[in-house]
């Protein structure tokens, strides 16, 4: 294993820029609204969006006014009917989805789905305006433990789409779940399960947990953890560092749809490393249904 030093000091350096890419003008603390539509929706208004919005055979499209503000669609003003790519932001860029901008908003559009399976659309502002200060949210962490970097065995496994609950009631999102990590605390033997995010530089691991600090210590919601694949082949993760944890976007805002913690992922002992509990708290309010009337 490197030296503490060595291990120490990439993490710091790492959780340097994982702060600031949370708290940057267009990252998760600046949105502001969360809307919906559904597979029949026409012509829909929102309080913060010109024109109106439908959904039309899954593409959602965005109709200008006559006249006065626009959007602005990857570099231009669009004059007639245009299909707003869903994907992440530029914060956090992945995909065919295309700049837009309202303003200094940024908007973005998702793909979601309903308990009944049912297909549902969500549209997102951020406001660099109002992104929550860091020193606001009081985000700290543990100090890094090298203990918490425990060694295990990756056990991959076909994608699978799982259709996952979120904290935004109704609405659940798809996970692709890419394996098991097997690792061993004080004796025992656990088993997490990852799945896949979809990156700009491919696919990263990732476990979702909570533990005995969750809500005392941590966020309740639990925490993420991103591991490394250790070969080409993306076929092997030799580690699993708890001092990586951190809080999902959900403990900065309202306007998001944060999986819950798989089943398999509630972990029967205290991690006192990774990111603590932010001081900032979020009361929950739910988007779906009430966000739809415009």
């Amino acid at each position: 294993m490197p030296t503490k030093e060595h291990l120490e000091g990439q993490w710091r350096e790492w959780r340097y820029a994982h702060v600031a890419k949370m708290f940057r003008p267009y990252g998760w603390t600046s949105l502001v609204a969360q809307y919906w539509l559904e597979p029949n929706d026409k012509g829909v208004a929102f309080d913060l969006l010109p024109g109106v919005w439908s959904v039309e055979n899954g593409r959602i499209m965005y109709t200008p006014p006559a006249s006065g503000p626009n959007l602005s669609v990857d570099g231009e003003y669009p004059s007639g009917p245009v299909e707003i790519i869903p994907g992440r932001n530029q914060t956090y860029g992945h995909g065919d989805s295309k700049p837009v901008y309202f303003g200094v908003c940024e908007v973005e559009t998702l793909v979601r789905s309903t308990h009944d399976g049912q297909a549902l659309y969500g549209l997102r502002v951020r406001d660099p305006r109002q992104t929550t200060r860091l020193e606001d949210a009081g985000v700290s962490a543990f100090d890094y433990d090298p203990a918490w970097r425990i060694r295990g065995v990756y056990t991959p496994a076909e994608a699978v789409d799982f259709e996952a609950d979120t904290v935004e009631a109704g609405v659940r999102e798809t996970t692709a779940r890419i394996g098991t990590f097997a690792f061993e605390h004080n004796g025992k033997s656990y088993s997490v399960v990852l799945i896949g995010k979809e990156t700009a530089t491919g696919v990263q691991p990732v476990a979702h947990i909570r533990d005995r600090t969750s809500g005392p210590l941590t966020y309740g919601a639990g925490r993420v953890i991103e591991l490394q694949f250790t070969d080409d082949t993306n076929s092997r993760i030799d580690w699993i560092d708890f001092n990586y944890a951190v809080a999902l976007p959900c403990a900065f805002t309202n306007f998001v749809t944060c999986p819950v913690v798989p089943a398999e992922n509630q972990l029967d002992f205290e991690v006192r490393a990774g990111e603590k509990r932010p001081a900032l708290n979020v009361v929950r309010t739910m988007t779906y249904r009430t966000g739809t009337d415009g």
